[in-house]
């Protein structure tokens, strides 16, 4: 891995020192806040490292952060005395052997954060009320299929079988934000969310200030829940939703696509809902990186497509990954070509590529910005470990990938969906 640094003593006030490689500058820096750097790589990761004297051995990495373009900014966690700070810079482009290595060793700790374990038949509800309040990871979870965080990091996963939307404080601890885990349907609201009753929702999407969507699959529709913790409904589906999954609401709520079985649908305003495209095998989760198009999972095709959602051409698809195939993935090989066994989870990273959930391939696949196929995440059907070690080491580490996304700091969130898991890998490089 190469690194391009800077090392400054900002405590002290201090003149900087040369740049270690060159070119890579702080260019402004707070103590107890902000530092600014410019002449960073792109599409790059930036660690920012302090330490207690510049001695080797003594840095320790802080936050990462995704590197777009050459100037940018992070945060320096204040420390006692005297404090060292530096920068380092590492090319993830697809133009250099390094790039995807340098990735790898951005990521660090593999944690569970939500879920008991509890393997049961689908159908099964495993809340109880002794979980609320409590600690994440001591709560049975019943075939939770979708997390996602919100600007602050608190997550919230859509728990299926016990009809409710949970949220991860951080502090550990979850809550129940919408539903009254028993299955029904007593209003459209507005009402308090956690009065109104949820039937297997399947999906979610969440904004940044922690406001959000729920595909209420067996009541036929999305819920939106603002921060004050109110729901009401935003749109029925006119003969319900078929087993929905992926989900997307635009910005200022006046828009929505979403999955139902077999069909890509839309949703505004003015036309209702309204049908995309319908020619899909067994839909799974979507995201919407730019105006008029979706990335949407097909698990029954072992797919990934792009969809037109307007203009001309709106509801016309393109395969974007996958043969249809259920062969093992192989590292390196073109994404079109290869396997991709129940692709479920789809996200896009910052610096380029995406990251993709396997369901009966238990794998999470990162996908480079040349299409490339990588292991990120390796697993098997009832594999669970990994906790505490870094995420790439040897061994089978997840089972039954359902969904994967990232938080606002980076942090890699997944689900495994049966054996009711909600799992991070830290976006912190380990300590040397």
């Amino acid at each position: 891995m190469h690194f391009r640094a800077f090392i400054l003593t900002g405590l002290l006030g201090l003149p900087a020192a040369p740049g270690l490689c060159g070119d890579l500058k702080i260019t402004d820096y707070a103590p107890a806040g902000q530092i600014g750097w410019t002449n960073a790589l792109a599409p790059g990761v930036c660690t920012v490292e302090t330490a207690t004297n510049a001695l080797p051995g003594s840095w320790q990495p802080g936050q990462n952060y995704f590197t777009t373009n050459s100037a940018g900014q992070g945060v320096v966690q204040p420390g006692a005395g005297c404090q060292f700070v530096r920068l380092l810079a590492v090319d993830v482009s697809t133009n250099t052997p390094q790039g995807y290595t340098n990735l790898l060793y951005s990521y660090g700790l593999l944690h569970t954060i939500a879920g008991a374990g509890d393997k049961g038949a689908d159908g099964t509800d495993y809340w109880k009320p002794a979980f609320e309040g409590g600690y994440a990871t001591n709560a049975s979870l019943s075939r939770p299929h979708f997390a996602m965080a919100d600007e602050a990091g608190n997550v919230f996963i859509v728990d299926k079988d016990s009809h409710a939307v949970l949220k991860i404080t951080l502090d550990g601890r979850i809550h129940t934000v919408a539903g009254t885990h028993s299955p029904g349907d007593n209003g459209d609201g507005p009402a308090p969310a956690t009065t109104l009753m949820l039937n297997q929702p399947n999906g979610l999407f969440v904004y940044r200030d922690g406001a959000f969507f729920v595909l209420d699959t067996g009541n036929g529709r999305v819920r939106w829940v603002t921060t004050n913790g109110v729901m009401s409904t935003l749109f029925k589906v006119s003969g319900g939703i078929d087993t929905g999954r992926g989900l997307w609401v635009e910005d200022d709520g006046q828009a929505a696509i979403f999955s139902s079985g077999s069909a890509l649908k839309a949703w505004n305003p003015t036309k209702g809902v309204f049908t995309l495209n319908k020619s899909f095998s067994e839909l799974g989760n979507l995201i919407v990186p730019a105006t008029n198009y979706a990335i949407v999972t097909d698990r029954g095709a072992n797919k990934v497509y792009t969809v037109v959602t307007g203009g001309q051409d709106i509801g016309q698809r393109t395969v974007l990954f996958g043969d249809g195939s259920t062969h093992a993935v192989v590292d390196g090989t073109a994404a079109l070509k290869s396997g991709l066994n129940g692709v479920r989870g789809i996200w896009d990273l910052p610096a380029g590529g995406y990251l993709l959930a396997l369901d009966e391939g238990s794998q999470i696949i990162y996908v480079d910005p040349a299409d490339r196929v990588h292991v990120f995440l390796d697993g098997a059907d009832g594999a669970h470990s990994g906790d505490g070690a870094w995420f790439h080491s040897p061994g089978l580490k997840i089972s039954q990938g359902r969904s994967v996304t990232m938080d606002g700091r980076g942090n890699i969130l997944f689900v495994e969906n049966d054996s009711g898991y909600v799992r991070r890998i830290d976006f912190q490089r380990l300590a040397p």
